[in-house]
């Protein structure tokens, strides 16, 4: 059987890349990359929706998962 590796870039590691392209003037990589950014908006605003409702350890995974992905930008 074969195993499947993923290589998709977390959220950290695509906001980092985007940066990137956005300070280099990379015009045509960022537009290709427009309905990413509008996916990431969309799943923040989503985590503001529920968080509420959140029990603490569920508060605790999204703070610590957050925590990574804002290091892996340089926050």
């Amino acid at each position: 059987m074969l195993e499947k590796i993923d290589v998709t870039p977390t959220w950290g590691e695509f906001g980092r890349m985007y940066t990137r392209l956005a300070e280099s003037q990379e015009v045509k990589a960022i537009r290709e990359l427009r309905s990413e950014v509008a996916k990431a908006m969309a799943a923040a605003e989503a985590l503001k929706a529920v968080q509420q409702s959140f029990t603490e350890e569920q508060h605790s995974i999204a703070a610590n998962v957050m925590a990574v992905e804002l290091t892996k930008q340089g926050y």
